[in-house]
């Protein structure tokens, strides 16, 4: 059992986004198939750090992990309040360090030096349980897990558990994939739907042989669908293919506005196979620079001769594009979501999809459908 405490009054105002328990989690999961079972947030006061600490070790688990509330000035009294918790002193280390706060541990912990910052981690046992107590920045948190002994101490705490299995999907509303797996319930057991802007997830949780059963039985109902597993990251799958077939690619974006661009250009070694990219917002580039004739610019056309034009402009293999409406309001009577996409290779073709979300959701789910579909389409000819 691992328990996390996230300390700092700015994660319960909302003035900092909370991205420590996904960083942890999926340390744990990639290495021990394990992930946090329990947290807590808590306000940096003496009291309430105090009680948390408490109402975990009650619980007898393996670890607890604190972060946050430990930095150099006076609201940062983590340490002060673990220390009075558990009813030990503060001692001072030898540990080099400028900062005189940071020289001071909990009796009978170690310190550990912070191999992306500046505050140390503190490492200790009360009653069988570790205790890890980190900075709250998420970048320093990965580094201790990754970079220093922090990492190692954790895992050997604990003992696999159970192995997960994520199945990818796109081009498929939520709603739809619960339709299409309804009947198969049954055989499929206990399962959850992960929402996000490249695709529907599915996680799976099991030995390796129900796993296995479960991924070969969704490959064939889900099979157009599905574009990936796991750690899978669909813009390094389409690069990958694209690098083996020696393609290179252009893009034409216009509501996407490079966002399609942007996350291609994430995956090292990309240059190889994107030539360019033109934002095509207004109408205006869209006639002046793609040579765009048709007047509809929401249409299966439009998309159609702006990915043929930019792969004619770049003298690529591959062009594709986008035109829609992101929100938040209409556009010329086109409801908010209602997007176009274009693909120019052995044949011009174009794809229509009805988007939910906010702006920025429209934006990424686009970008990445059109990712999706280029994948599919490049991987029917392996």
């Amino acid at each position: 059992m691992i328990k996390l405490i996230l300390v700092g009054d700015e994660l319960l105002e909302g003035f900092t986004n909370e991205r420590n328990i996904s960083i942890i989690s999926n340390f744990l999961r990639n290495n021990k198939k394990i992930t946090i079972d329990e947290s807590i947030v808590v306000r940096d006061r003496y009291e309430d750090i105090k009680s948390a600490i408490n109402y975990f070790i009650e619980k007898e688990p393996k670890v607890i992990i604190i972060t946050g509330g430990i930095g150099p000035t006076e609201d940062d009294i983590t340490i002060a309040s673990v220390s009075n918790a558990l009813n030990l002193n503060l001692v001072k280390s030898e540990i080099h360090t400028n900062i005189e706060k940071y020289k001071y541990t909990i009796e009978g912990f170690e310190l550990v030096e912070n191999p992306r910052g500046k505050a140390p981690a503190h490492l200790g046992y009360y009653e069988n349980i570790l205790i890890v107590i980190l900075p709250g920045v998420p970048y320093e948190v990965e580094g201790f897990l990754l970079e220093t002994k922090v990492g190692n101490i954790i895992l050997e705490k604990i003992e696999h558990r159970m192995e997960f299995l994520i199945i990818k999907t796109n081009n498929i509303y939520e709603t739809e994939l619960r339709e299409k797996l309804l009947k198969y319930y049954s055989i499929l057991g206990s399962f959850a739907y992960l929402p996000r802007n490249d695709g529907v997830y599915l996680k799976f949780k099991g030995d390796v042989e129900r796993l296995n059963n479960i991924k070969n039985f969704l490959n064939e109902i889900l099979r157009e669908y599905i574009w990936g597993y796991n750690g899978d990251k669909m813009e390094e799958l389409l690069v990958k293919e694209l690098k083996l077939k020696n393609y290179t690619i252009s893009i034409a974006e216009s509501f996407t506005g490079g966002k399609v661009s942007q996350i291609l250009t994430s995956v090292s070694g990309v240059s190889k196979c994107l030539k360019g990219s033109i934002v095509a917002y207004s109408r205006e580039v869209k006639e002046n620079i793609l040579n765009v004739k048709v007047k509809n610019i929401y249409s299966h056309d439009c998309v159609i001769e702006m990915a043929r034009n930019v792969r004619t402009l770049f003298n690529s293999d591959i062009g594709i594009s986008t035109s829609g409406v992101a929100g938040p309001d209409k556009d010329n009577g086109i409801d908010v979501g209602t997007c176009f996409f274009g693909i120019s290779y052995k044949e011009n073709i174009s794809f229509e999809y009805k988007f939910t979300g906010d702006r920025n959701n429209i934006i990424e789910k686009g970008a990445y459908f059109l990712i999706f579909k280029l994948l599919k389409l490049l991987k029917s000819e392996s």
